[in-house]
């Protein structure tokens, strides 16, 4: 989908809202928000619907405010909101919130659509931002979800195993390694701002069934960083001959 129809597409829905009672104000986060700079043919739109209290339900249940093209499909993935497409090929994914609910929100700073009025401005810019975690909680994380991980491969439960070696302390080390653009999805845009860090990919994420392998090279990565306690490290190797 071509960048000038996703902003166009943004923009609709923002005229659309405008024309409903108990509307407050739409915001557009991600690439579609402060950051269109990153707009391309793989991009969606992610998006807020802040309304008056006691409106959600009605914004959630009833999607004619975005009908602005045909949508050809809706699931409600969470309590506050859908995924949807349009007719077209537009994704989009979306929350509505309540205004009394937006100060306990976490999320990243956003870009106003359209909004009922001047005070709302401050809603863009959430109170509650996701604190990055410092390195060295990052990669003990790493290294108990290396050895629990093992536990489980040993186990026989190969998927759990890499679920955990694979994954999650995959992604652990990537947020040791420093600032992600994504603050609740570290792996987004890793290849083009972090390309340091792709044969650490290369050898940490080696698929299913190779999870022993993996855990091995990410335990090496590791070491070669940050201080591993011994009795751990003991433990995590005898898992990685057994």
């Amino acid at each position: 989908m071509k960048r000038d129809d996703l902003l166009e597409r943004m923009d609709a829905i923002g005229r659309s809202v405008a024309e409903y009672e108990g509307t407050l104000m739409l915001i557009a986060l991600g690439s579609i928000g402060l950051e269109t700079d990153r707009l391309d043919d793989y991009s969606d739109l992610d998006f807020f619907l802040i309304v008056e209290d006691g409106q959600k339900a009605r914004f959630i249940d009833q999607l004619d405010w975005l009908e602005v093209e045909p949508l050809a499909y809706q699931f409600q993935n969470t309590k506050d909101g859908h995924k949807v497409m349009y007719a077209d090929g537009i994704y989009a994914e979306f929350a509505v919130f309540d205004l009394p609910e937006m100060p306990s929100i976490a999320y990243t700073p956003g870009r106003i659509v359209w909004k009922r009025d001047e005070a709302l401005e401050a809603f863009a810019t959430p109170k509650i931002i996701t604190q990055a975690a410092g390195a060295a909680y990052c990669y003990e994380e790493a290294l108990t979800n290396l050895y629990v991980g093992l536990l489980r491969e040993r186990r026989g439960e190969r998927l759990a195993g890499f679920e955990l070696i694979q994954v999650s302390a995959v992604n652990n080390v990537l947020k040791a390694h420093g600032e992600t653009s994504d603050p609740f999805n570290p792996t987004r845009r890793v290849e083009v701002q972090h390309p340091e860090m792709i044969a650490f990919l290369e050898q940490g994420v080696l698929g299913y069934g190779r999870s022993v392998e993996a855990a091995a090279a990410i335990l090496a990565y590791i070491e070669e960083r940050h201080p591993v306690n011994a009795t751990l490290k003991r433990e995590i190797e005898r898992l990685l001959r057994t």
